[in-house]
């Protein structure tokens, strides 16, 4: 009887420690994202600021809420998968299993959805395919209209970086 009161102690004091700092994680540096290569997949992981979609913050007051982000979370897959993907010479790649996880703002100290960050995968005809990503979703702030991409090929020991902006939405990967 006594181990099971000291473990249940244990995971106590552990559980006060861990779960702060787990529900205030983020997937994903802001503006940021990479794409990892593993035979014809690619997983991509991007932090898209919330302001690049239009038309969620219905109360107009330059904030996106919980309830506004999920009453739009249809719209905002749609407009993922029309404006984030890869491309070759051919054809246009749609994200696969796109999951949104909303991020809120460690800065203003409020609920509000400051980012999203995106999870999913992509599948290309080959693993040889050589293809562009491609954002076309941008703030209209200033300081949000780039995203930092890292890609990775482990099997094949490359490793990318490069920035998207508006003037320069997509960069060849490899």
């Amino acid at each position: 009887m006594p181990y099971i009161k000291r473990g249940l102690l244990s995971m106590t004091t552990l559980g006060l420690f861990v779960i702060p700092n787990l529900t205030n994680a983020h997937l994903m540096v802001a503006d940021h994202g990479t794409l990892n290569f593993v035979d014809n997949n690619v997983f991509i992981v991007l932090s898209i600021p919330m302001s690049a979609f239009k038309g969620v913050d219905e109360d107009k007051d330059g904030k996106v809420s919980i309830v506004e982000f999920n009453a739009h979370k249809k719209q905002i897959s749609k407009r993922v998968k029309k404006n984030v993907y890869l491309a070759d010479h051919q054809y246009k790649f749609t994200i696969d299993g796109l999951l949104l996880n909303p991020e809120a703002s460690h800065t203003h100290k409020s609920n509000n959805i400051d980012q999203v960050t995106i999870t999913g995968r992509y599948s290309l005809p080959s693993k040889l395919t050589k293809v562009n990503f491609n954002v076309k979703l941008f703030s209209n702030n200033e300081h949000k209209q780039h995203y930092q991409i890292t890609a990775t090929n482990k099997t094949q020991k490359l490793t990318h970086q490069f920035e998207l902006t508006p003037t320069s939405p997509f960069s060849k990967v490899f």
